[in-house]
């Protein structure tokens, strides 16, 4: 952004003691140049650290955001995020807690107009001073502030995945999140924890893989996909986030272990979206190939056995017969060859299947 100029006269209709008054704002076509001016007092009292004046500025932010789209693209546009991100970091140096409303309202403007595309933004957030503050928002907020604390990991989390690695080792980040899963104040806190663990599993290196599945991120996993039928998105993260920690021997470990996670798998192979079915596919083939037989051999003759009475024999014929990429094509002609090779007389799959195949295996 340009440097700052002090709040310029024009703002007369912007009295901070008028921001709840949502009608008039609701009203307001916010011009550049006010927009600039608005911006311009929060970083002047951001930098001179006026918790007072920065509470305000935050919150006419938030007001006029809130008020209409035109007003949030147009402050979006002026650089809002960068100028609420610098704040927030600003405010957490010294200790989160002294200042623990502004940055509960600094984060709640923030989400209104933030992009996390700009890398001075995720910057400021992913400092470790603002982690900090965002992990004491997580443990002491109300349901709307941990919201917004969640929402912010999870567009860190999704779009740097180095960012992603470090703030996990954040003393008690991820306890914080899963808490708010496991134990849900509200629908959008625990869909907004949801979504910032699975982006984050995502990112998993082996430490933080192992250290997820102890937490019993599987079973979570697994239940949020029984759970969200109607939600794509979800689907699709949680199956990307299921498949990381398969790549790891104790995720695979407890996901054998688990009697949900054939069905869940079969079942989103197909009626969801195209990454969800390479995602399924891709951690079917993991845990297939990978199987070594144990005490849950009993159960339908294992992984691969599990798999071919739930008729995933049939769904993979259906898909190489398909447009799917060739990566998918592959996994998914392997994966048919794995389980023609292992079914030891389960008895699902049957020589007619293969005929009037519109392409050869």
């Amino acid at each position: 952004m340009p440097p700052m100029s002090p709040m310029s006269g024009n703002l007369a209709s912007f009295r901070f003691a008028d921001v709840s008054n949502s009608t008039t704002l609701g009203a307001t076509r916010l011009t550049a140049a006010e927009a600039f001016s608005i911006l311009s007092q929060l970083a002047l009292a951001s930098r001179r650290g006026e918790r007072s004046l920065c509470r305000k500025s935050a919150a006419t932010v938030r007001a006029l955001a809130s008020a209409s789209d035109r007003n949030r693209r147009r402050l979006a546009a002026s650089g809002a995020a960068c100028v609420l991100a610098a704040a927030f970091r600003g405010f957490s140096r010294g200790g989160g807690s002294e200042s623990f409303d502004i940055l509960c309202g600094i984060l709640s403007s923030l989400v209104l107009v933030f992009s996390f595309e700009d890398e001075e933004v995720l910057s400021d957030l992913g400092s470790p001073e603002s982690l900090d503050s965002i992990v004491l928002i997580l443990r002491c907020g109300d349901s709307s502030e941990r919201s917004n604390a969640a929402l912010v990991l999870k567009e860190i989390f999704s779009f740097d995945g180095d960012l992603a690695r470090a703030a996990a080792r954040v003393e008690g980040l991820i306890e914080e999140l899963v808490g708010l899963i496991r134990d849900p104040i509200s629908p959008r806190c625990a869909k907004a924890a949801l979504l910032a663990v699975f982006h984050l599993m995502v990112s998993a290196d082996e430490w933080m893989a192992a250290r997820l599945v102890r937490m019993d991120m599987v079973r979570l996993v697994l239940e949020s996909l029984v759970d969200s039928e109607s939600d794509k998105r979800m689907s699709e993260v949680a199956l990307a986030a299921f498949g990381r920690l398969c790549s790891f021997e104790p995720g695979r470990k407890k996901a054998y272990e688990n009697a949900l996670t054939m069905p869940v798998l079969v079942k989103k192979m197909f009626g969801v979206s195209d990454l969800a079915t390479e995602h399924a596919v891709s951690s079917l083939w993991v845990l297939c190939k990978n199987w070594q037989g144990g005490e849950e051999e009993g159960r339908g003759g294992g992984c691969v056995g599990e798999a071919l009475q739930l008729g995933a024999f049939l769904k993979l014929l259906m898909l190489l017969q398909v447009e799917c990429r060739e990566g998918v094509r592959e996994r998914a002609t392997d994966l048919l060859k794995h389980m023609y090779e292992n079914e030891h007389g389960v008895g699902c799959i049957d020589n007619k299947d293969f005929k009037g195949l519109r392409l050869p295996i």
